[in-house]
């Protein structure tokens, strides 16, 4: 009877710490600049993500590497495509089991120029869930020879609660308050929309919606902040600089679902701009959310 009474507690107990809601975390802390030739390696504790569809993934890809898409961690109703998952809980436990914790250096490869910025989506999921060491770059940055082989489940690691960085990350109240009505802020955030130009300027219709409002963007195309090798080209600071633009600025970056908004904030948080932040709903949410 004492041992039922005793599963029965430490079954409670386990049941109420998964219901623990993550820890949140507001702070802006500026990371090293990163410079153009930084090499990006790979070593037997690191854990390889390709975030290629899976279709690229099944064709070829890096020796142990594991199919990881931004649509995995994603609410799947629309207009929230681009919102991650409530239950952040849930992919912590499946990052472990994948030999991923909050210390574990990763690499997240894909498609680079060709793509739309997967992997920079993935990586800045793993960051704002609390993993620390996470780099991203294009698979062909690696001079390693491709695999049909799926990858063998690596070792898990001990579940871990995520500890969110919400730094990097701003919803649609908060977009709103600070750029569509920021008219009196002393010092307004400048928004940096990402999408190609001829999107931009209304030549070709979106695929999610028909025309997005003019909320006083400016227009840098995701990929010119990388290089053809999907690193942060450090070249984009002069652009930046010209348009009044300093590594102290609060900047927020919108695209249509938060896939290379998220990819842009990543790459200007390791250029040194360590307030930038992804607009994770994008114009998607923006446009069709009524409230």
């Amino acid at each position: 009877m004492i041992k039922k009474i005793s599963l029965l507690f430490l079954c409670l107990g386990f049941f109420m710490a998964c219901q623990q809601k993550p820890t949140k975390v507001f702070e802006t802390v500026p990371t090293k600049a990163h410079e153009n030739g930084e090499e990006i390696k790979i070593t037997e504790n690191t854990v390889i993500l390709d975030a290629r569809p899976a279709f690229d993934y099944a064709v070829a890809h890096l020796n142990g590497a594991l199919n990881v898409r931004p649509e995995d961690f994603t609410q799947k109703e629309m207009p929230f495509i681009g919102l991650l998952e409530k239950d952040l809980f849930y992919h912590a436990r499946r990052l472990a089991r994948m030999g991923i914790g909050p210390e574990t250096p990763v690499v997240v490869v894909g498609r680079g120029p060709m793509g739309i910025g997967e992997e920079g989506r993935v990586a800045w999921t793993l960051r704002y869930m609390g993993v620390r060491h996470v780099q991203f770059v294009a698979i062909d940055y690696f001079e390693l020879p491709l695999t049909t082989v799926e990858a063998p489940p690596r070792a898990s690691v001990p579940m871990w609660k995520p500890e969110l960085d919400e730094s990097l990350i701003v919803d649609r109240t908060q977009f709103i308050k600070e750029s569509i009505k920021a008219k009196g802020y002393a010092d307004p955030p400048v928004v940096i929309d990402v999408r190609p130009v001829k999107e931009y300027l209304g030549k070709v219709r979106s695929p999610y919606f028909r025309t997005s409002p003019d909320i006083g963007a400016i227009n840098i195309p995701w990929d010119e902040f990388f290089d053809s090798k999907g690193l942060p080209n450090a070249g984009i600071r002069k652009k930046l600089e010209e348009v009044h633009i300093t590594a102290e600025k609060k900047i927020l970056v919108i695209a249509n679902i938060g896939i290379e908004s998220a990819a842009v904030t990543l790459a200007l948080r390791d250029l040194g701009y360590h307030r930038a932040a992804n607009f994770a709903g994008g114009y998607l949410e923006l446009v069709n959310l009524k409230k």
